[in-house]
């Protein structure tokens, strides 16, 4: 009643300033005469009682919903009043609560997805830590080179959740700049050259130096990394070589990265970006979380990046980044 009678008072004040106006008016004409202003005032008030009587009981059911405790947030709406104003207010506020509740949900299952990656991750780098405890109890003849193929393992997890925990927020990171192409290739392959070396698997450079690329740095190196760490995982034992090379199209530098290895199965191929998706290759060779491709493809949306996946089992698996850039004298 007392939120209804808020809502009333506009109606009765203008009501009431009709009056005053109208006896203005009927004054200043010496036009006045109290017995029918009064029968004026009467119609006019009954009027207005018998409007406020139905807009009350027409909004009756809206008032009484706004008014009572909600539950739950997958409480029904019920519109239970055909005035439209009240229909109205209705049909928005369900509106919004499937809004709400999809984004709700949303949220559940990223929060979901991230403790089950956070668990897979934490039973990854458990490994490493057990194989340097065994190095260091045992030590080999390769002693230091084992002990730093497992801390590179774990320097690369670490990388990896880093980006991941900073993935959501990558607007408030990028920092767009024009970078040589080739410069950058080389420099990730000399950060990561021991990672070639101990699988025996080798880089073959095919990037013209004057190829620039719009990109950030830090997060491209990152793409890349993925992408180069997959392919001589994956070529470790089956191949000798994986090819980085690049071409202009049309504006745009498409950088492919193809190696020789095992490559994936025919049926996996819809599904490589997925979130958590491992496939064949995944439960056949191990650690893997099935989130490397999958942050890939988000880190390549976030920057205006697209990514392509061709592979056959058996033969290798190429990728193609196409990115904005040209060449030097353009």
């Amino acid at each position: 009643m007392r939120l209804f009678f808020k809502h009333a008072i506009p109606g009765v004040l203008f009501f009431s300033g009709q009056l005053v106006a109208l006896f203005l008016i009927l004054w200043l004409y010496d036009l006045y005469r109290p017995a029918a202003f009064f029968y004026i005032a009467l119609l006019n008030a009954i009027a207005l009682l018998i409007y406020l009587s139905y807009r009350f009981f027409s909004m009756l059911p809206l008032l009484k919903r706004l008014q009572t405790p909600i539950e739950s947030v997958a409480e029904p709406i019920r519109a239970d009043s055909d005035e439209p104003l009240a229909a109205a207010v209705e049909h928005f506020l369900e509106r919004q609560q499937t809004v709400f509740r999809n984004s709700l949900f949303a949220e559940r299952r990223k929060e979901k997805e991230r403790h089950r990656y956070v668990d897979q991750w934490i039973h990854q780098m458990k490994t490493p830590l057990s194989v340097i405890e065994l190095i260091l109890e045992h030590p080999g003849e390769q002693f230091q080179a084992d002990l730093r193929h497992e801390v590179d393992r774990l320097r690369i997890g670490l990388d990896q959740m880093l980006y991941s925990s900073r993935l959501e927020a990558i607007e408030t990171d990028l920092k767009a700049e024009r970078l040589n192409l080739r410069t950058l290739v080389t420099s990730i392959i000399n950060q990561e050259k021991r990672l070639f070396v101990k699988n025996k698997v080798y880089p073959k450079l095919e990037l013209a130096p004057e190829l620039y690329i719009y990109t950030d740095s830090k997060w491209f190196r990152f793409v890349v990394l993925q992408l180069l760490t997959n392919a001589v995982k994956y070529t470790a034992g089956h191949g000798h070589e994986v090819y980085i090379r690049a071409v202009e199209q049309a504006g745009k530098i498409v950088l492919t990265i193809e190696d020789d290895g095992v490559g994936i199965p025919k049926r996996d191929l819809p599904r490589v970006f997925n979130a958590f998706f491992t496939g064949e290759n995944g439960r056949r060779y191990g650690e893997s979380t099935g989130m490397g491709l999958y942050f890939v493809s988000q880190i390549c949306l976030k920057l205006g990046h697209t990514i392509e996946l061709d592979s056959t089992e058996g033969v290798g698996t190429t990728c193609r980044l196409t990115l904005v850039g040209g060449k030097q004298d353009d």
